[in-house]
Formats: structure tokens, C-alpha cells, sequence
């Protein structure tokens, strides 16, 4: 919960972006950047070639290997009342079901968490709800009155049991056990919610939970807790695998060991004091699912870029690249290796509207299948779901061309204890950039380094392709966002998306549409004592505050700078009469923090301002027209910006290098980030999921299909409308809201498309100069006035020498 001023700045350069998806690649780090330096062998050293498995199975959830000739499939029916799994060779061509009587009655309702066991049995997590003299409603049939039902008064007279099945391939029953000491794992609606479980032998397992802050408790073969995992020190824990007949492999985040996988032993269920550091091995950031090693590996870890191994010595090594081997965007949740060396995964797709489970046999590419394929490399600041996506859809329809993603966030390094960025992906790219050894295209959410590189001609001007191509033009983007993103007259780079970043303040308090500095500092101290400006009053949140409207600070086509304005000194001198975030409150105590983040703070008069971001007409709908409701509020926007106050912050931006082996591939690739999908039409809902679209004709759907009620498609066909809805925290229920009007949907998209300035973002250099005055004024070190002198000396002598 805790952001410190460096990781905050940090944050403000990624331009503010809702980022989806997680970082994490395998392999050991280098100096070398993996652009077209390498060749296509050492591209594509990880490519298998991907193969489904057609069996008599039907979505096949889980695998796992009972012996040299048999394989366990369990079924995404698991899911359900009834968990089914399979017995199949290793072809997959014979599957036999095992006939399992669970007992259960159809008038039960049950939810199963199932695993296979070391032990050689299925175990299975029961939860039985009883709804006592109520009815459960059928929520699935078409005329059910979602709007009248009181869900609340439902569920609160449900109760829940728990029951631990073991059960032999044969299907019998060996033992049925009521699992008891999960009461003090209840959360404060009473509900004891398990995630996934992983047998660990003797009956035993350990399951996920999602109860403050325990990660993982321990339950014995009678059904009796055995507490929570002690010793590990761990503040998330990811996954569990049994790795030998002795060890049990925990992965997660450490305090003392940031990223690992630590060691318990099997019969004790304590650390060993064996810890294998993730990013030692090659691993970024994230962590993955375990599984058991095979041949040289310890184990092997499933993560969202790859399969990876790791060796005793705690080395590294990416054995199958996803998106080499033509997956997209999913979870592999079952891994095993085959006696040839092919895998064999149980796969989950997310890259459509639903997800899907699918079983694939991975073979090793020959080289000779790729020797002739040029390959072309995209750089991305982290694992990037949309773009993983499109470049996975592009490969599957192109021949003899594919693009590789090279993941920058391998290069982030950060010292937690000293609160201090060691290294960055951006700073990276930039030296492979200036270098000549950059990936052929980026996807780069800091504007600030094309901005400071548009001079050296490293880039290609994209209104090139935009004034000759037949699908995409200059006039079907939106015009607020094409000059935006417009650097000396040329377009050097595309954005997928965008969002708008603005304060809300009650007419009462201010009734102007902007203002200035002075006038901020004059309404807030004209507020009654005890009322907050932000949410977070404190030295570093109210220097954040204007950061990101510092654009006309520093101008990298004239390479100057002019921190030195009354403005800037202003809003220094304003923010230092404000404490340290870190004495104003504890960051562990989560009462004090949901205090003061409380989002009734404003409504109540404690708060001033309240930050708003625009990324969608749904959100506004049901966050904004529903909290603040009949009260008279006004965007007024970051003080002295210009326009409407309200700053622009970018997704994704699309560059092409200009010395790019094949530019004209990646403008193919560009374009299919702006196409309409086939799940798209006139009346779509669809909320696009890095914010609002930079397409005109996208945009003007999004804003259209607020003014009347979402719907949803069921089964059959049927078009089921449903109402936005709002949490009214002070009246502890869900209230239904209005579609936009058309009077308001104009009024909401006149001020998205007047916004007229980028929200700053710093080149990764001068972002380094930033971080280092603001902490030495923080800290009392330096007055503001030998900030702001240090700045414009600083940055001036940086930007010439960039020059």
C-alpha cells in the first residue's frame, strides 16, 4: 500500500496507465540487448511448435503423470457438482473415465477444489452451502429480477460446511472427512474463501486463502488445520510444489528474499533455510506456478512469458517461450515432460471474450522450420496483455515473417531497503535506441524518451503510412490525441489508448472551470480547519500532484528547460508545510488507510479536491454519476495547465525505428492494434481495457453506448439488459444509475476531447535528477530555491549534452 515519492515519479512516467498483465520472463540477464543484434537460431532458441490434442475429453483442466504409462486428466467439469477425471496413455488416444460416487445429492450445492496427490489419489476440498428454509433462485433463467433481489439478506443466512475427500483411481472412497479450525480463517462477512490446493503426501495439504494477510494454511489428513505455513517470512506466496520426497518448493515474495522459491521440509513443514532468488536465476519480477523438475532442472516454473527451469545451483534457463510457440494470452496450469523431450500442457486461454482449456503437445522447432522466417522484434516495458495478444494473432496469420517480443523489465532493478531504483527497462531501451541496437519497433509508455531522441532521426514519421494507407488515416483519430503525440510536426509514434486526468471540486467551494496555482493554495485556506486539500496531504503527494503537469518545464526539440518560474517555487514552498507522508500515517494499520482513502472523505466536506481519471464511460457512470449523484461538481482540473485543466495521459505508444529491417511490416502490425474485432458491433459495450480509444469511430461507439443500458448475450442468443449500478457506502447497498443523457454524454466527451496536454513524463536521466532534489528538499536538506537552481543547472547541462 505504501508509495514512496521515487516509486510514485516512477509510476507518473509510465504516464499513468491502467497496466494489465504481469512481468516475468526467464533466462540470465546480460549486458547484450536482445535485439537484431542475435540471429534468428538465438531468437527463436525457445520456439516449440504447439499441437492440440484431440481427445474424447472435454476441456481438460489439469494433467498429471501416475506413472511412466499413465496420465490423470481431470476435467474442467471439477469446476461444478460433479469433479470428473480420465485415465489416458501417453497418446492421449485411450481415455477411460473413472466412475467416482461422491454422494452427492442433486439437490446439494457443492463446490470442489480437486489435486492429485504424491500419494498416487485424488484429493478433493468440499464446500457445501445450506441455504436452510430458503430457496436457492435460478440466476441463470432469463426472468430472474436481478434488480429487486436482496442478494445481502440471501447470503446472509447461508452457512458452510467443509469436507476432505481421498479417493483411488479406481474411483473408491477412501475417506470422507469434515475439515474443522477454518473459523478463524473467516473474513468479516464470515465466508472462509480457498483458493488452490496442493497435496504435499501423508494426506496433507496446503491451500490458498484470501483472508487478510494469510497466504496459505496447512490441513492434516483428519480434516484439522494445522495453521498457517511459519518461518518464511513470506508477504505473498504464489504457488507450492512437491519437488522431492523430501521437499515441498514455496514461490512467492519474501521480505528477506524479494522474488524466490524457499524450501520446507516435506515431514515438518519448515524452512530448510534453502532459498533459490528468482532473479539470480534470470527471473523478473513475478513469480509463477511450481512444478517438479525433470532431467538437470530442480524444478520448473510456469510463468506468464515462458517455462523455465531452474538447476540446484540456482541458475536459470527459458526452455519454452509462449509466444514463440504461438500461445497468447493464458495460464499453463498443468505442466508434464514427455520421454522424447516434447511437453504436453493444459492450457488456458484469455486471449477471446471467454476463456477456453485446451491440451497441447510442444515439440521443439527444427531451425529449418524458421531458417527462412525474418524476425522481426518488438520492445515492450513489460509483459503486455494486449500487445502479447495482437503479436500472437499476427504470427498465426503470417508466413514468413514473426515478431518477437523483447521484454524490457528484465533491466528494473530496485533496492527496497534504501527506497532507491537501481536500474530501469526504459533507461535500457534508451541505450539501445541511441546504440542502434533497439528491438525494429517499441511500445513505449514514456513519450519523454521519443521526445528527447525525435531530433537524432531514430524514428519513423508515421504521417508516412497515415496519408497513403487505404484502412487507417489521420482523420479517423482523435484530434486532441493526434496533436498530442505530434513532436516537431512529426508523428513518431501511435497510442492505442488514453485517459484524462482531472480533480473534482464542489461548485460551492469553486465555481471558476480552471485555476491557478495561487488560486488552489487561496480556496484551500479558506477551508474549515481540519480539511484535507488530497486525500493524502503530505510533502510528496502534493508535489505528485503537479508533476504531472509540468510539460512546459522542459522542451526537448529546443533542448531547454525553465523550472525557474514563480509557479514551480510556489507549489514547492506550498508542499513543504505539509509533513512527510510517512508521519502521517502507518502503512500497516489498513484502518487508518481505508480512513483516509474513504471515498465519503469528499462527499462529507473533510476533502477539498478528489482525483478523478477518465478511462471509460462505464466507469463514470457507475463511479462517478453514481457517487457524487444530484451534487453540484465541476472537473476543475490540475491548476495553471492551460485548456480545461484536464491532462492527457497515453497508453501504449506504437514507434517504428527508422533503421528497422522491415518498416513496412510493423506499420501491418501497428494498424491491427486499431482495427475492430468480430466481437465488436454498433451497440457494443465493450469497455476497452487500457482506457478510451484513440479511434474516433471506437470512441464515438464507447460514448453512444453509455446513454442506454448494458446488456449481456445469454445462452440462447437473448439480449439481456441490466443496470449500471454504484456501492453507496452509507447506505451499505448497491443503488441502480441512469444511463448518460445525451446532454450529459456531450458535456462528459467535450471535455475528454478538449483536454490538450500531455500529463509530463521525464526522460529516464532527468527523471534520476528529479528523484534526487525532490528527496533532498523532503528531507530538509535543501531549501527550494537551491532545488529549483540545481534543476535548471542539472537538466540544462543534460539536455545540451543529449543534444
Amino acid at each position: 500500500m505504501k508509495k514512496t515519492f521515487t516509486t510514485r515519479i516512477t509510476a507518473l512516467t509510465a504516464a499513468l496507465t491502467v497496466i494489465v498483465g504481469s512481468a516475468a520472463s526467464c533466462g540470465k540477464r546480460d549486458n547484450d540487448s536482445e535485439g537484431r543484434s542475435k540471429t534468428t537460431k538465438e531468437l527463436m532458441a525457445a520456439s516449440y511448435k504447439a499441437v492440440e490434442i484431440d481427445t474424447d475429453v472435454d476441456e481438460v483442466q489439469s494433467i498429471d503423470r501416475i506413472d511412466e504409462n499413465r496420465i490423470l486428466l481431470g476435467s474442467a467439469d471439477g469446476r461444478s457438482n460433479s469433479p470428473t477425471f480420465y485415465i489416458s496413455d501417453n497418446d492421449f488416444q485411450n481415455c477411460e473415465q473413472i466412475d467416482i460416487d461422491w454422494g452427492i445429492k442433486e439437490s446439494d450445492d457443492v463446490y470442489f477444489n480437486t489435486a492429485y496427490s504424491p500419494d498416487g489419489e485424488i484429493l478433493a476440498f468440499a464446500t457445501f452451502c445450506d441455504y436452510g428454509d430458503k430457496e436457492k433462485p435460478d440466476f441463470e433463467d432469463p426472468n430472474f429480477d436481478y434488480e429487486n433481489f436482496d442478494f445481502e439478506e440471501f447470503y446472509s443466512n447461508v452457512t458452510y460446511s467443509y469436507k476432505l475427500y481421498a479417493v483411488d483411481l479406481e474411483g473408491n472412497i477412501k475417506s470422507k472427512t469434515d475439515i474443522t479450525g477454518l473459523e478463524e480463517y473467516e473474513d468479516e462477512d464470515g465466508n472462509i474463501n480457498i483458493g488452490r490446493m496442493f497435496p504435499c503426501g501423508g494426506g496433507k495439504i496446503i491451500c490458498e486463502t484470501y483472508m487478510g494477510e494469510t497466504d496459505a494454511i496447512i490441513i492434516n489428513s483428519d480434516g484439522k488445520v494445522g495453521g498457517e505455513l511459519d518461518g518464511l517470512d513470506a508477504t505473498y506466496i504464489d504457488s507450492v510444489a512437491v519437488l522431492d520426497d523430501k521437499t515441498i518448493g514455496v514461490a512467492g515474495y519474501f521480505k528477506d528474499a524479494d522474488t524466490a522459491v524457499k524450501m520446507l521440509d516435506i515431514d515438518t513443514m519448515k524452512p530448510t533455510g534453502d532459498v533459490i532468488d528468482l532473479k539470480k536465476a534470470g527471473l523478473s519480477d513475478n513469480t509463477g506456478t511450481l512444478f517438479r523438475g525433470n532431467g538437470d532442472y530442480k524444478f520448473l516454473m510456469s510463468t506468464s512469458t515462458a517455462l523455465c527451469g531452474v538447476k540446484e545451483d540456482g541458475s536459470g534457463v527459458e526452455i519454452i517461450n509462449w509466444l514463440d510457440s504461438d500461445f497468447g494470452n493464458g495460464d499453463a496450469s498443468s505442466i508434464i515432460s514427455m520421454d522424447n523431450g516434447d511437453y504436453v500442457v493444459a492450457y488456458q486461454d484469455y486471449g477471446s471474450m471467454t476463456a477456453s482449456y485446451g491440451l497441447y503437445r510442444l515439440t521443439k522447432r527444427d531451425i529449418s522450420e524458421i531458417e527462412n522466417t525474418k524476425v522481426l522484434t518488438i520492445g515492450v516495458m513489460y509483459d503486455n496483455w494486449s500487445v502479447k495478444q495482437m503479436v500472437s494473432d499476427f504470427n498465426k496469420s503470417h508466413d514468413g515473417v514473426r515478431f518477437k517480443m523483447v521484454d524490457y523489465s528484465k533491466y528494473d532493478e530496485y533496492d527496497m531497503e534504501n527506497d532507491k531504483r537501481i536500474s530501469s527497462g526504459e533507461e535500457q531501451l534508451k541505450k539501445d535506441i541511441v546504440s542502434g541496437n533497439a528491438p525494429d519497433m517499441i511500445v513505449c509508455q514514456n513519450l519523454a524518451i521519443i521526445k528527447n531522441l525525435a531530433n537524432k532521426g531514430l524514428f519513423v514519421d508515421l504521417n508516412d503510412y497515415l496519408s497513403k494507407d487505404s484502412d487507417i488515416h489521420t482523420d479517423d483519430i482523435m484530434p486532441n490525441i493526434l496533436e498530442a503525440c505530434k513532436v516537431g510536426g512529426k508523428m513518431l509514434s501511435l497510442p492505442t489508448s488514453f485517459n484524462v486526468e482531472t480533480y473534482a471540486i464542489k461548485e460551492k467551494n469553486f465555481d471558476k472551470d480552471t485555476w491557478t496555482i495561487d488560486e488552489m493554495i487561496d480556496t484551500y485556506s479558506k477551508m474549515p480547519e481540519g480539511t484535507s486539500l488530497t486525500a493524502l496531504d503530505s510533502k510528496e503527494s502534493i508535489t505528485e500532484m503537479i508533476i504531472s503537469s509540468l510539460s512546459s518545464c522542459i522542451d526537448y526539440e529546443k533542448r531547454t528547460c525553465s523550472f525557474d518560474t514563480p509557479e514551480f517555487k510556489k507549489i514547492l514552498d506550498f508542499a513543504n508545510k505539509f509533513p512527510k507522508q510517512d508521519d502521517i500515517i502507518d502503512w500497516d494499520d489498513n484502518d487508518a488507510v481505508n480512513e483516509i482513502y474513504n471515498s465519503d472523505n469528499f462527499m462529507k466536506d473533510k476533502q477539498l479536491i478528489e482525483n478523478v481519471y477518465i478511462y471509460g464511460f462505464e466507469m463514470y457512470i457507475s463511479q462517478f454519476k453514481g457517487r457524487f449523484g444530484d451534487d453540484k461538481i465541476k472537473f476543475i482540473g490540475l491548476p495553471s495547465v492551460g485548456g480545461n485543466g484536464g491532462v492527457i495521459s497515453l497508453s501504449e505508444n506504437l514507434a517504428i525505428l527508422a533503421d528497422s529491417s522491415d518498416k513496412d511490416t510493423c506499420w501491418e502490425l501497428i494498424k491491427e492494434f486499431f482495427k475492430e474485432s468480430d466481437e465488436e458491433d454498433e451497440d457494443s459495450q465493450m469497455m476497452y481495457m487500457n482506457g478510451l480509444s484513440t479511434i474516433k469511430s471506437k470512441f464515438d461507439k464507447m460514448a453512444d453506448a453509455a446513454t442506454k443500458k448494458p446488456y449481456y448475450i445469454d445462452e440462447n442468443g437473448k439480449k439481456i439488459e441490466y443496470n449500471y449500478t454504484y456501492y453507496d457506502q452509507s447506505k451499505n447497498k448497491a443503488v441502480d444509475i441512469d444511463p448518460l443523457t445525451e446532454e450529459e454524454k456531450n458535456e462528459l466527451v467535450d471535455y475528454i476531447t478538449n483536454a490538450t496536454v500531455v500529463a509530463d513524463e521525464f526522460d529516464p536521466e532527468i527523471q534520476n535528477i528529479i528523484i534526487e532534489e525532490a528527496e533532498a528538499f523532503f528531507e530538509g536538506e535543501k531549501t527550494s530555491d537551491e532545488i529549483i537552481k540545481n534543476l535548471q543547472s542539472r537538466v540544462s547541462l543534460l539536455l545540451s549534452e543529449q543534444g
